[in-house]
């Protein structure tokens, strides 16, 4: 294996050492024995691992912080929780490496430090983060009929739009432009689009009533399109990337273990959808149904696990799953929060502006909440309404928002995998990039 070069081969081998200290201070296990400790839906190799400790390489984000918390508490027969103090560092170290790759794959540094003007801007732009401040990158706007699906790659170099042009777009995060033509192949508008776990393939869905899978590296499809019952509103990968499940009037499963040749299950489940829905990370699918109700359901025996929760008085408009799996958040006309374990409300609802939760997620770090409202819609001539608003959830205190940015609807949100960006779309024809404090402050935010 080619010995990795430059700022990033330093930064990685640094990176490995820690790795390897931190492997020694609990318990030094063999590799069979992290690989044996990885949890459900996680697979870490033997191979994998040793060029993790090694810095032979950078595995993806989810291997890098799945290999950190098997690491991290393995002396205590356990794997560390998401929220274990330590794992933050180790997101950002992840997130520093991966950047030097990528400027070292462009041709093109991560920064310029020797610039005074440079270096006195990233101060700037630090100093506001580390208050709780948020700065909004510039927006990037095409006239594209609108953008109304969102998401990031795993490593979060890339991010995929779908349009009312019937395209698709590959933006490239860090240079905000495009990467590479428009993917066509749809004959309506795109309503979805969604990343697998491993980042290989993009999963888009259309008011055609299909779902497409595209190659990400060489950006062609990759099977037949997947026919749907009505129009494609959403997408979802289950963690081990081997079943897509695709929503429109009903949800269908299709097993992708063979991307080439996707096999759908015999039955359709759910119906009278009113959200987009949720998946758990040991196979628990959540949706969201008229008259205040969510529903969960084996995803793959497609049977209700339990009775509804049951607690809006109007529609559930959004769903967001907490990344531990044990939080559940329900929108309407406001936000509840349930503990998915138990089946019961854990606070009081959580108030939101206007009259509809329409965009809703939890931060990859599960440390904040964002969601987005707006009025319903109605026949005034007026530009919609639509507003942010976030929470830390540590005690569900609201924290100081950015404006929303857009006029008219917003359609389409998502965090990019370290939690630093928000992005939204919306159909005024803007994809709008903010980032987000990197820790909770401890005051007031000046904003």
């Amino acid at each position: 294996m080619r010995k990795a070069q430059g700022d990033f081969g330093r930064e990685l081998r640094l990176a490995a050492a820690e790795l390897r200290t931190l492997r020694a201070l609990h318990g030094d296990p063999t590799l069979a024995q992290i690989a044996a400790r990885a949890p459900r839906g996680q697979h870490l190799s033997t191979s994998g691992i040793s060029a993790a400790l090694r810095g032979h390489s950078l595995p993806s984000r989810d291997y890098y912080l799945t290999l950190v918390r098997v690491l991290l508490t393995y002396d205590a027969n356990k794997i560390a929780s998401l929220q274990h103090p330590d794992l933050p560092h180790w997101r950002d170290r992840w997130q520093r490496l991966s950047l030097l790759r990528h400027a070292q794959n462009s041709n093109a540094p991560a920064f310029q430090p020797t610039e005074h003007h440079a270096a006195l801007s990233e101060q700037v732009v630090l100093a506001a983060l580390r208050r709780g401040q948020h700065v909004q990158l510039p927006p990037t706007a095409e006239d594209l009929g609108g953008v109304w699906a969102v998401a990031f790659s795993p490593d979060g170099h890339l991010l995929a739009t779908g349009h009312g042009a019937k395209t698709v777009q590959l933006w490239d995060t860090v240079a905000q432009r495009r990467a590479g033509p428009a993917l066509f192949g749809h004959t309506a508008r795109v309503t979805s689009v969604a990343f697998s776990p491993d980042g290989r393939l993009l999963a888009t869905g259309s008011e055609d009533a299909t779902a497409r899978l595209w190659d990400v590296e060489s950006r062609t499809l990759v099977a037949e399109p997947l026919h749907n019952s009505g129009f494609v509103d959403s997408l979802l990968f289950d963690p081990d990337g081997q079943s897509l499940y695709v929503q429109g009037r009903t949800i269908r499963r299709w097993d992708i273990t063979d991307p080439r040749q996707p096999q759908k299950a015999e039955k359709h489940f759910a119906n009278n959808l009113t959200s987009a829905p949720a998946l758990t990370t040991d196979g628990v699918l959540i949706t969201g149904h008229p008259e205040g109700v969510a529903q969960l359901w084996n995803a793959q025996e497609q049977t209700r696990t339990d009775a509804p929760l049951r607690g809006h008085a109007s529609d559930v408009t959004a769903l967001a799953l907490a990344p531990s799996n044990d939080i559940l958040a329900t929108g309407s006309d406001d936000i509840q929060l349930w503990d998915v374990r138990t089946r019961q409300m854990i606070h009081e609802p959580l108030e939101c502006p206007g009259d509809t939760v329409t965009e809703m997620a939890f931060s990859p770090d599960g440390r904040i909440l964002i969601a987005i409202s707006g009025d319903r819609v109605s026949d005034a001539p007026k530009a919609p309404d639509f507003h942010f608003s976030i929470w830390e959830t540590a005690t569900w205190a609201e924290l100081p928002s950015p404006q929303i940015g857009h006029s008219g609807h917003v359609t389409a949100s998502a965090f990019s995998p370290d939690g630093r960006l928000f992005a939204t779309g919306g159909t005024d024809g803007l994809l709008r990039i903010r980032t987000l404090p990197t820790a909770i402050p401890n005051e007031p935010s000046t904003t």
